[in-house]
């Protein structure tokens, strides 16, 4: 309702009488019921007002009241309805007190009118966007498959874990920055797992302030100090004695891994973003140098790794191919086979364990201990920290390694402490000493896989019972 005034009327000033001051203001017209009177255009029906008062001062004085006693009567269609009324006693003893215009926002916010993505669709899109626009996006391996992207797939796994979870079916301008920050506190993991998702959740959120379908990204206002402190943790690597044992079991169990490891041992070539579309071909021993062509370079350009050690041409010499990829199939598994068995001292006993089935190997308790036991990017970092021990020099180091932020990449993050120099000669004096027939799993056939090798025995039996019946004619 509005109040208009304080008015004279001049006409009643004149005439002496006492009241020639005035307010003005509209209220709808009630029936007998209580209802209010509905025009035709569905508009209410106005009763005008015009109190009178005996000054200026007693009218503007009298607005409060005329306000408080038009907001406790009200004057809404709605007010004035049986019905209304009834409902909206019923609607404030569920809300418990919130404003009923509060709750119609937020029923508001998750019924929009207009249908929407919710988050678990938008971050489909959001992940082919980063894939387009990534480096690697127009990168393909000699066999024509997209290159593999570490910050695509870390991407895709964070923002994955949270749309799993009931946010991913809500609507992102639903999602406030409490609840974010709840979810962050509740990933499990170290405080610095903990910064990725959040790092990735800002990243998804502002992408969507970008495309407009959110006016503020909620993940972005989360600072460091309202996360779990990070305390950073000295940097682990593998002893000399733990890095010969590791390869003499690549070379006794799974020779065809022991190039593809000995390229990360002794040359420090990135384990994730290159090695798993590393060639033989960029080992150049010609030049005694690795080529790291652009399509597979962490930064997307092409890099050249010269000073190798002469134990890495030994050890390329002995296992190094001529053409093709080092990582052979089913990597992973047999990778974790030879970590477990490097870890098993007595060789008898790591021998009769390598006769088992991988998957009876991996399940074994002693196995899961020795796969967490083995240091994070342990091979780039146990190379980092010999080499600059052997020449006591981060920046030949850093060189080699690639680290566009030189010596202080190196020493936050891959060198670790406590080597000699006398250490680091030892490390690069590591050769190769090749057996000659490896040690594999075996296991009994099973399903078709048994019948095809019982076809294959009663066709060798049939062979050799043919050739002696026509060695007898």
């Amino acid at each position: 309702m509005k109040i208009s005034g304080p008015f004279l009327d001049k006409a009643k000033k004149s005439a002496g009488q006492p009241n020639c001051w005035y307010l003005r203001y509209s209220t709808p017209k009630l029936k007998q019921d209580g209802t209010i009177v509905i025009e035709g255009n569905g508009k209410p029906a106005l009763r005008r007002h015009r109190p009178y008062f005996p000054s200026k001062a007693k009218a503007e004085a009298d607005k409060p009241r005329l306000e408080e006693q038009h907001n406790a009567t009200g004057s809404s269609q709605f007010l004035f309805d049986r019905n209304a009324v009834l409902d909206y006693e019923q609607a404030l003893k569920i809300t418990g007190g919130v404003p009923l215009v509060d709750v119609a926002k937020f029923w508001r916010l998750h019924h929009p009118e207009k249908t929407l993505a919710n988050c678990r669709e938008l971050s489909v899109r959001y992940i082919e966007v980063v894939r387009s626009r990534s480096a690697s996006a127009l990168k393909k391996t000699s066999n024509g498959e997209p290159v593999y992207d570490r910050h695509v797939s870390d991407l895709k796994y964070r923002i994955g874990a949270f749309v799993n979870t009931p946010y991913g079916l809500r609507y992102p301008l639903s999602i406030t920055k409490a609840e974010i920050l709840k979810y962050i506190w509740d990933v499990e993991g170290e405080p610095r797992t903990k910064r990725n998702h959040r790092n990735a959740l800002s990243a998804f959120f502002g992408w969507m302030e970008e495309e407009g379908l959110v006016s503020k990204n909620p993940a972005g206002g989360i600072e460091l100090r309202q996360l779990p402190k990070e305390v950073p943790k000295e940097i682990e690597f593998l002893s000399v004695g733990q890095v010969t044992r590791y390869l003499r079991a690549a070379e006794r169990y799974a020779p065809e891994i022991v190039a593809h490891e000995a390229v990360q041992l002794f040359s420090g070539v990135r384990s994730d973003d290159e090695m798993a579309n590393f060639l033989a071909e960029y080992v150049v021993e010609a030049e005694r140098s690795i080529v790291i062509p652009a399509a597979i370079a962490k930064t997307g350009k092409r890099e050249v790794i010269n000073g190798l050690e002469e134990n890495f041409w030994e050890w390329w010499k002995v296992y190094g191919p001529s053409k093709g990829g080092l990582r052979p199939p089913n990597y992973e598994p047999r990778w974790k086979r030879v970590r477990v068995l490097s870890g098993v001292k007595d060789c008898q006993q790591a021998d009769q364990l390598a006769r088992l089935p991988i998957k009876t190997l991996l399940a074994l308790p002693e196995a899961k201990a020795s796969l967490q036991a083995w240091p994070r990017n342990a091979r780039r970092r146990t190379f980092c920290t010999y080499h600059v021990a052997k020449y006591q020099s981060a920046d030949k180091t850093a060189l080699i390694l690639r680290h566009r932020g030189g010596v202080s990449t190196l020493h936050d993050s891959y060198r670790g402490l406590g080597v000699t120099q006398e250490m680091g000669d030892a490390y690069f004096k590591i050769i190769p000493s090749p057996v000659n027939k490896a040690i594999r799993p075996e296991f009994e056939p099973k399903g078709i896989v048994r019948i095809q090798e019982e076809r294959k025995r009663r066709q060798k039996g049939k062979s050799r019972r043919h050739a002696a019946k026509t060695a007898l004619n």
